[in-house]
């Protein structure tokens, strides 16, 4: 267990740009392993999932929510 977490905080110190390049990795082989839309749709569930997670995690309800994405400035 304490060779794991030295591992982890080795890669929690590196540059974040290097997240960035596996993110683009990753991507890259799922596109070409199982398509452009198959990988977007992916994309989308765990877009959907995270905006949950955040919204169970906050503790927030449906109507806050749903209040603060209407009238938020981003749009404008």
């Amino acid at each position: 267990m304490a060779k794991w977490l030295a591992v982890w905080q080795r890669i929690a110190q590196m540059p974040k740009r290097y997240f960035g390049v596996l993110a683009g990795v990753i991507l890259w082989l799922l596109i070409e392993i199982v398509g452009f839309f198959p990988t977007l749709l992916l994309a989308i569930f765990v877009v959907i999932g995270y905006t949950l997670g955040r919204f169970f995690d906050g503790r927030a309800n449906w109507q806050e929510l749903l209040e603060r994405w209407w009238n938020s400035d981003r749009f404008e």
